[in-house]
């Protein structure tokens, strides 16, 4: 569909009720707009372009005599054409990079104060995901002793994840076979991903090399740890406090999706090829549910050049300028922390 190409005028107002409805919450009337706007228009001017718009598809009326709303198509124009992107001041700035000082650099901490981070800066719902666990490149595996019957297996992966089982084992290995099963599997499938050291092909090598039961135990094991992505979700609450999700009907199928991790996964996920921050309005996520909010998501890369997702949802009335900025610093500020000259995987 070819979307209606707007004049000055039109452009005006539309950008002029968008920001007007963001602010306030309420339909914008044409008089709000002639009295708050330097246009150089008289409000019945204003009042028959905002009915040109609304022909259009770019805002709508509530009800008989209100003012308007801007729709999705008006939003998407906004963002796309009309937004200038908000600079972030530098004390903000130093506020999310004093939010990781003392995360200690483990992953699974980082993305907890990411979502957190995300979160209070924006005051609407902060997200992390992980790295898909499969797709990440392995960068040792350690096998401690713990007793006679059980082995401790630890993934660590490139990009900062780390993954623990407990395996049990029925021989009593002593310290040094279990270092030597370490060693071998290390030297046959470091630097690889999990998805391909999963493969029975790849995993033939280390039996016929080592063909003992223990050491197809803990590689069995091993291999069978849990591989979701892990998302991490802060600031839910804070849709309470948008008037339109006032009506629990409203809210409540937004909770249900938030409770499925794994579609939250799916809706902030973009493939590498998308590096950036992209903006998703309202029915655009293509799920139910979230027709009313709006998704804001930015890629951060870690060490094997592993991609996750952060963004922050929120309502379709959203300070997009705002936004879009903390999503793609607190991306960029990941990435740094990244670095492999950043990380310890002790050695």
């Amino acid at each position: 569909m070819t979307t209606p190409v707007l004049d000055a005028r039109q452009r005006n107002i539309l950008e002029a009720i968008v920001e007007c409805y963001n602010q306030t919450a309420e339909p914008v009337s044409s008089r709000r707009i002639a009295r708050d706007y330097e246009m150089g228009l008289s409000a019945a001017t204003i009042r028959n372009t905002m009915a040109d718009l609304e022909d259009l598809g770019y805002v709508t009326q509530p009800h008989t005599s209100a003012g308007r709303i801007p729709t999705e198509q008006g939003y998407r124009v906004y963002v796309d054409s009309m937004m200038t992107t908000e600079e972030l001041s530098l004390r903000e700035k130093q506020r999310i990079q004093d939010g990781y000082v003392s995360s200690n650099r483990d992953f699974e901490e980082i993305m907890e104060q990411t979502s957190k981070i995300l979160s209070e800066t924006s005051h609407y719902t902060g997200i992390a995901v992980s790295p898909e666990l499969d797709e990440s490149v392995l960068h040792r595996l350690e096998l401690i002793s713990i007793d006679s019957k059980h082995i401790l297996a630890i993934l660590l992966m490139a990009s900062g994840v780390v993954k623990n089982q407990v395996v049990p084992i029925t021989d009593n290995l002593s310290d040094e076979e279990v270092s030597r099963m370490s060693r071998i599997f290390n030297e046959k499938f470091a630097g690889l991903p999990l998805k391909q050291i999963r493969q029975t092909a790849q995993l033939k090598a280390v039996f016929d090399q080592y063909p003992s039961e223990p050491m197809a135990v803990v590689v069995h094991h091993t291999l069978s740890l849990d591989s979701e992505i892990h998302v991490y979700i802060d600031g839910a609450s804070n849709f309470f406090s948008q008037p339109e999700f006032g009506d629990i009907q409203k809210i409540e199928p937004l909770f249900r999706v938030l409770e499925r991790k794994e579609q939250v996964a799916d809706l902030l996920s973009a493939p590498p090829s998308e590096f950036g921050t992209q903006v998703l309005i309202g029915s655009e996520s293509g799920c139910e549910g979230m027709e009313m909010c709006s998704i804001v998501r930015s890629n951060y890369r870690t060490q094997g050049n592993q991609f996750g997702t952060i963004g922050v949802i929120g309502p379709t009335r959203m300070a997009y300028p705002r936004v879009v900025s903390i999503v793609k610093f607190t991306a960029e500020v990941i990435s740094q922390f990244f670095e492999p000259s950043l990380m310890n995987f002790g050695g």
